[in-house]
């Protein structure tokens, strides 16, 4: 087994949260791309003006940002998952290799 460090959370429900949780993310991002578009604009056509340096911003400008955003949810979820595979199972193995010296 690989060596995990022992910050990280070995408990297997806290992985499976945020592996589902990304998911959900994912699937809304991706559901909702256009609903998430027609926002982003309205908020940068809103804080035009009053905030320096907010552009009028495009759909062809916040489309890149919003593909990113959906696109990267999914790999974020299964990089949670084979953390907390990973880490689940090399601290059963710590401790199964305790219980055997003992």
């Amino acid at each position: 087994m690989p060596s995990i460090p022992r910050w990280l959370p070995t408990d297997w429900e806290f992985w499976q949260a945020g592996t589902l949780l990304a998911l959900a993310i994912w699937l809304l991002a991706r559901a909702s791309r256009f609903w998430l578009m027609s926002a982003l604009q309205s908020l940068a056509w809103s804080l035009h003006g009053t905030v320096p340096g907010v552009p009028q911003a495009s759909l062809d400008q916040i489309r890149p940002v919003v593909n990113s955003f959906a696109t990267m949810w999914l790999p974020v979820a299964l990089c949670m998952f084979f953390l907390g595979f990973f880490t689940f199972h090399a601290e059963a193995e710590r401790h199964r290799e305790a219980d055997g010296e003992s």
